[in-house]
């Protein structure tokens, strides 16, 4: 196989899998959605440090097993609970205004 057509061959599977990543994240954003009714209807805040903290400490665990950058995994794991809290938040301003 040509470099070319290797670069390509590695250029579409990257592809596929960044796709797969953001499928995963429209999944956990329904779940987010999920849990912001619950947490409506249980009047609970939509932060929970303790929660975050667990679901840190296995993935730090996790990416130390696997030989993950920390530094990476944190700033995503970050940004995947920033966007949580925002779409909870979202669904709970829409309960309200019902």
């Amino acid at each position: 196989m040509s470099e070319e057509l290797e670069l390509e061959k590695l250029r579409d599977e990257i592809a596929k899998v960044t796709l797969e990543i953001f499928n995963l994240c429209r999944e956990r954003i329904e779940l987010s959605k999920k849990i912001a009714l619950v947490k409506s209807r249980r009047m609970l805040p939509i932060e929970d440090l303790e929660v975050e903290e667990s679901l840190k400490r296995r993935l730090l665990s996790f990416c130390r097993e696997n030989n993950l950058d920390e530094e990476f995994c944190t700033k995503l794991f970050n940004l995947l609970i920033c966007e949580s809290k925002r779409v909870q938040n979202n669904v709970m301003k829409t309960i309200r205004q019902t």
